[in-house]
């Protein structure tokens, strides 16, 4: 099935649109916002006599419960550089509030998600297209649905990289021309330059992580999703000098992303993926990575902004003359008029 034909399917199968505030509430998690309790011992305070006398023998089954909010461990940490990451109700209202003010100047761009494996393109893909009201499309998986579903390391496998290389290259071509579309990439995609002729007619996004960040989501999911580091762990007999499947991880990703930094540089925003506190090891949460993002788009834009303005703010100078300025005649035009009329009053030579 053609990526073209497949995209059609996408948009007739879009989902209805939703308010800001329904796409803000999308990040709150189903909890009880609730103080914790904890149950106090029976002491014999006065309330406690009143409430003997009123309950009888009911009360031996009742019990204090004292709510000590300023004793509460609410599991946030201490001196966190952005604290609404462990907050998600006050993440979902910053990320609202920067809504707000992007849409109004993106005016459907298309967003580019570029990255290593491992860097939660495709997730954090999905949440912002869902936030943005946008469509999301992921290239991996546009090819396998081209290919009978057939997963990406059995194309690998089948067809080698360039033949993946070509059909990556052809499904960004084909998704560049449409608007409001989130896109996330393969992590080689950056490697050609016609696919950067392509993403850069919208705004692209890397999403920069740790090797030894990568490395531990890539093994979580299995190395046998990856095609790279799957031939790689194959080559090492999964050694790595005793790392196992996480050493083979780790030195193949810092390889490869040695090699494409150059090309990810060239990306218009780049989001860390750092985690803090609690979220050091794991990362930022994906809701928190996504915040990052749409703030990074919005600076950009924003400033793409201030910049048009200023080059629209100039002067003429002498612009005050201009309303006295008359249009002053040719002195080269007088002139071949005037040999003209000297020519026309002469007229023909007499004859003898």
């Amino acid at each position: 099935m053609a990526s073209s034909q497949l995209l059609q399917r996408h948009k007739s199968l879009a989902s209805p649109a939703r308010s800001p505030q329904a796409h803000a509430a999308l990040l709150r998690p189903v909890v009880s916002r609730h103080a914790p309790f904890t149950a106090a011992t029976w002491n014999n305070a006065p309330a406690t006599r009143i409430s003997d006398r009123l309950w009888g023998r009911r009360a031996e089954l009742s019990r204090l419960v004292l709510v000590r909010a300023e004793q509460l461990d609410d599991g946030r940490t201490p001196g966190h550089p952005y604290p609404w990451e462990e907050d998600f109700d006050l993440l979902s209202d910053k990320v609202k509030e920067v809504t707000d003010e992007l849409t109004k100047d993106l005016r459907g761009c298309n967003i580019w998600l570029i990255g290593m494996m491992g860097s939660g393109k495709s997730t954090v893909g999905k949440m912002l297209s869902n936030t943005l009201k946008y469509a999301f499309f992921d290239t991996d998986s546009v090819i396998e649905l081209a290919h009978d579903k057939k997963p990406v390391s059995q194309i690998f496998a089948e067809e080698g990289q360039e033949y993946f290389r070509n059909c990556e290259s052809q499904i960004i071509k084909e998704l560049s021309p449409y608007r409001n579309l989130v896109i996330a990439t393969g992590g080689g995609a950056v490697l050609r330059p016609e696919n950067w002729g392509y993403m850069h007619l919208g705004i692209v996004c890397w999403l920069n992580g740790d090797v030894d960040l990568l490395a531990r989501r890539v093994v979580r999911d299995g190395l046998e999703k990856r095609p790279l580091l799957a031939a790689a762990s194959a080559a090492d007999g999964g050694g790595a000098e005793g790392g196992g499947a996480l050493g083979v991880a780790r030195d193949k990703l810092a390889a490869l992303q040695e090699q494409r930094r150059r090309y990810y540089e060239n990306a218009d925003v780049v989001v860390t993926l750092e985690g803090y506190g609690k979220d050091a090891e794991a990362g930022a949460p994906t809701a928190a990575v996504m915040y990052r993002l749409l703030s990074a788009i919005n600076e950009k834009v924003q400033a793409k902004k201030r910049e048009q303005a200023q080059r629209m703010n100039f002067t003429i100078e002498g612009a005050e003359q201009l309303k006295n300025m008359r249009t002053m005649e040719s002195p080269a035009a007088a002139a071949a008029a005037a040999a003209a009329a000297q020519g026309e009053g002469e007229g023909p030579a007499p004859t003898a």
